[in-house]
């Protein structure tokens, strides 16, 4: 039985939706379902990763972004007034629903299988009855091509976007098949199959997918079923929590289940909404926001020890990365890359305007957004220690974005010094001669911050691959002359500075401690209090656009874990959806992050190079978790257990492990029976690949 569910009595109020739905969800990280309609009526919105209509056009109602490849329908005429009840198990996977109406019943069960893209549906009901039936239906609207047609047992049903403004041609097709129909028993048991496809996958799509689907049988989809199963068993198998508090614990799953739903096209990974789009005209249009909301899914992956899910994040990056050098050289003189907030798939730009102050672009003022996405690679790097992977998907587009901080930074004085770079956004929108305020801030403690996280990586990087030795001597330069963060006194406290010779509460001023972690209880004690005090007067706990990064950041600071989990359950019963998403007013997917990304701090930290077990965890409260990854490559399993810790911890890579002591009388044991007692605050241990290491209390 599954332990993790979500489940509703009530069929979907908001979906179809602009944004994140509210409907049930499954998929597999290209293709995804979400559940809506009636009883009588159910659809079955079907979305792909890689289905957009990427229009180049100036900002119109016409524009789309990522959009709604599919729907099917399954009709129910004789439960138009049946009870609901609606199952997403997280666990296994899949959609169950369940209607009754006094001696009637049906039973369906959605399945996007995880190992092909194919939709399965199971339908058992009541017989005789008026008869059930499931059918693909053409989605129109917004220039698409809709076309339905059948070739002999598979009806299908194609949308297209190829219209002269787009970018990149979009065709897409569903294919529905009939595999099976068992009557007995007073009841009718049939199966469906509808694979879906696109000419991203393949330029035979129409083709392929509607013969791919006519070669299915009731023993090929019980092997895609065994599959689905094996495959998401293996992906549980890698890391998990046991909490004493099962809703929170249900939430952190949910984190992790609706971001790898959608998160394995590696070249079109998740946007704002990821693939659960449900509507054109999705908001944003679905984008990659470079400043902060695409990076945002991302934040948890590594330390739930998921960083497979990273394999699609550098895509849409390293696409973009020829047209970002050519801004740097054309926009501002300099080499380097430039990236601007909003960015698709395949080196597209989201949002252009030609009669903004940018150049046609929206950059927003702020300089530092090729910076932001390199926050995702900092946390794989340090968490994995992967060369090869790092070698292969980030550091040119790393040594790209350093170089441009290289050429912009000023040095006056001796010091480095970042001007002309917002904090916020500033807006573009007015004309060409609009000139905002925050156009002109100096030294935004975000770029400070980026900039800092950047030097310290690609000298770390650098060293380990052998590469750009000519280039360290000038990144510790500018690591040692780029003043940290800037504070100011409120209130006879000490304050972290938005913008150097500015004061006031700045939101983004806690992003240089989290997610860029350039603050620290050991590392920076002075600027750790300043953010604590800063994080207090903020209490910003219901921000639609800091739920992913205000929360994991208190459990860094150590705020009473009863505080944040009061909070996390507030947010719970205000804004979350049925489906274990949460909807704020500009805050999409990256709110999946939240939950699972507090937790993970809580339980374990290791950003300042440290391993610490249940640092922000009342030691009253048992719990426990497995497969969470620390910086170093360390894998941990650990358990709270009435008031005592034990832990095991794999080393990956061999690196030293340096091990906070978790309270008085603890021991480390080593495979070869060495016990080494932590009598210091921090114990160093030199460990070798495979090691396994156990911290026990003596």
């Amino acid at each position: 039985m599954s332990k993790h569910v979500f489940s509703t009595n009530t069929p979907a109020k908001a979906t179809p939706s602009g944004a994140l739905p509210d409907g049930l969800i499954a998929g597999n990280g290209d293709v995804t379902v979400t559940l809506g309609g009636s009883a009588d009526r159910v659809k079955l919105y079907i979305g792909k990763a890689d289905f957009w209509k990427a229009d180049g056009r100036v900002y119109t109602s016409e524009r789309g972004g990522i959009a709604p490849l599919g729907l099917a329908e399954l009709l129910l005429p004789h439960l138009a007034y049946a009870d609901y009840y609606a199952e997403q198990d997280l666990d296994g996977a899949f959609i169950t629903l369940r209607l009754t109406d006094g001696g009637e019943s049906a039973a369906v069960k959605i399945t996007v299988c995880a190992t092909e893209n194919t939709i399965l549906v199971e339908l058992d009901h009541t017989f005789p009855a008026v008869s059930a039936s499931l059918s693909l239906r053409a989605v129109e609207g917004s220039e698409a091509v809709a076309e339905t047609g059948a070739d002999g047992e598979v009806s299908w049903a194609s949308r297209s976007f190829d219209t002269p403004e787009c970018r990149f041609p979009s065709f897409g097709i569903c294919a529905l098949k009939r595999i099976s129909r068992h009557i007995g028993g007073g009841r009718e048991r049939v199966l469906w199959a509808i694979g879906v496809g696109t000419n991203h996958d393949t330029a035979s799509w129409r083709k392929q997918v509607p013969e791919r689907v006519a070669a299915l049988d009731e023993a090929a989809c019980e092997r895609l079923l065994a599959a689905h199963t094996a495959w998401w068993a293996d992906f549980w198998s890698k890391s998990g929590v046991t909490l004493g508090d099962k809703t929170l614990e249900n939430f952190w799953y949910a984190g992790i289940y609706s971001v790898a739903c959608t998160a394995r096209n590696k070249k079109f990974p998740p946007g704002l909404w990821g693939a659960y789009s449900t509507a054109d005209g999705m908001g944003w249009f679905g984008d990659y926001h470079m400043n902060y909301n695409y990076e945002a899914p991302f934040y948890a992956l590594t330390a739930s020890n998921h960083p497979e899910l990273l394999d699609c994040y550098m895509a849409p990056l390293n696409d973009f990365l020829p047209t970002a050098k050519r801004y740097a050289a054309d926009y501002l003189g300099i080499p380097g890359a430039y990236f601007p907030v909003g960015i698709g798939p395949l080196g597209m730009e989201t949002d252009v305007r030609p009669d903004t102050k940018e150049h046609g672009h929206l950059f927003l003022g702020q300089k530092s957004n090729g910076a932001y996405a390199a926050v995702i690679p900092m946390m794989h790097w340090y968490a994995t220690r992967d060369a090869q992977f790092a070698r292969r998907e980030y550091y040119e587009f790393l040594r790209s974005v350093t170089e441009l901080w290289e050429n912009y930074l000023v040095l006056a004085d001796g010091v480095y010094q970042i001007y002309n770079d917002s904090l916020n956004e500033v807006g573009w929108y007015s004309g060409p001669d609009h000139m905002p305020s925050g156009h002109d801030d100096k030294n935004p403690i975000v770029s400070k911050g980026l900039v800092r996280m950047l030097m310290k990586l690609m000298i770390d990087l650098a060293g380990e691959l052998g590469t750009d030795a000519d280039k360290i001597p000038l990144w510790q330069d500018i690591l040692e002359r780029l003043p940290e963060a800037s504070t100011f006194e409120k209130d006879g406290e000490t304050i972290l500075q938005g913008i150097e010779g500015s004061e006031g509460l700045r939101e983004l001023a806690l992003e240089y401690a989290y997610p860029i972690g350039q603050i620290g209880k050991v590392s920076t004690p002075e600027l750790f209090e300043a953010a604590k005090h800063t994080h207090r007067k903020l209490s910003i706990w219901d921000s639609h656009n800091r739920f992913c990064s205000y929360y994991p950041l208190a459990a860094r600071l150590e705020l009473p874990p009863e505080e944040i989990i009061g909070h996390i359950h507030d947010v719970i019963r205000d804004r979350s959806l049925p489906n274990g998403m949460f909807r704020y007013g500009g805050g999409g997917l990256e709110n999946s992050a939240a939950i699972p990304g507090t937790v993970n701090e809580m339980l374990l930290q290791s950003y300042e190079g440290f391993l610490r077990l249940f640092p922000c965890w009342n030691r009253r409260d048992d719990a426990s978790f497995f497969g969470l990854r620390a910086y170093g490559a360390f894998v941990v399993d650990a358990e709270l257990k009435d008031g005592a810790i034990c832990a095991s911890i794999l080393s990956e890579k061999g690196m030293p492990l340096r091990l906070e002591k978790p309270g008085e009388g603890y021991a480390v044991r080593r495979e070869n029976g060495e016990t080494v007692l932590l009598s210091d605050p921090v114990t160093v241990l030199e460990t070798a690949p495979g090691e396994r290491l156990t911290v026990m209390h003596t």
